[in-house]
């Protein structure tokens, strides 16, 4: 193996485990979330949300700079492939890539375990929203007809919606001076 070669290993290796270490970052992150999310704590969810936003900025980087070093290996080892994957490189390389296919397979582990966690989030979150949606549809069929929580009009009175005085069935509060 040429020093070129062993470079780029070596840069290869270190892109592989900064992604491994970014998709664990990720998956205790989804975690976290799921939390959250049954807590009903939107503050939280809101800060993990662009946490999970610098990841994926900071994880496309990584691809990118991956995609590179790996078709510059790709040219050094004589392949002819543009976007070589890592199973050829390891395949030319022989045993010298026993790093590499040992960061591989933890980093293929972490991404279904990250895609598993996203989905079932998204999912679980799906099911509270329309949790929520059914309270409210029966809260609304709850009250009765003509109840209004808006801002009082003249005399005390609600304002219904075309300015007209209502009458009081929805007032919670009365202020008497």
């Amino acid at each position: 193996m040429t020093d070129g070669t062993r470079d780029l290993c070596a840069r290869l290796l270190a892109s592989l485990e900064a992604e491994e270490e970014l998709y664990v970052e990720l998956r205790e992150l989804l975690q976290r979330e799921r939390e959250r999310i049954v807590a009903l704590d939107a503050a939280g969810l809101e800060e993990l949300v662009r946490r999970k936003e610098a990841l994926a900025e900071e994880g496309r980087l990584l691809e990118e700079g991956r995609l590179e070093l790996s078709a510059a290996l790709a040219r050094e080892l004589g392949l002819g492939e543009p976007r070589p994957t890592l199973s050829h490189l390891c395949a030319r390389l022989g045993e010298e890539a026993d790093g590499l296919r040992a960061v591989h397979g933890r980093l293929v582990a972490l991404v279904g375990a990250a895609r598993e966690l996203l989905e079932a989030n998204a999912a679980f979150a799906g099911e509270a929203r329309e949790q929520v949606r059914a309270t409210l549809r029966l809260l609304g069929r709850l009250l009765p007809a003509g109840a209004t929580y808006e801002p009082a009009g003249p005399a005390g009175r609600g304002v219904g919606r075309r300015g007209a005085a209502t009458a009081d069935p929805g007032r919670l509060l009365e202020r008497r001076a």
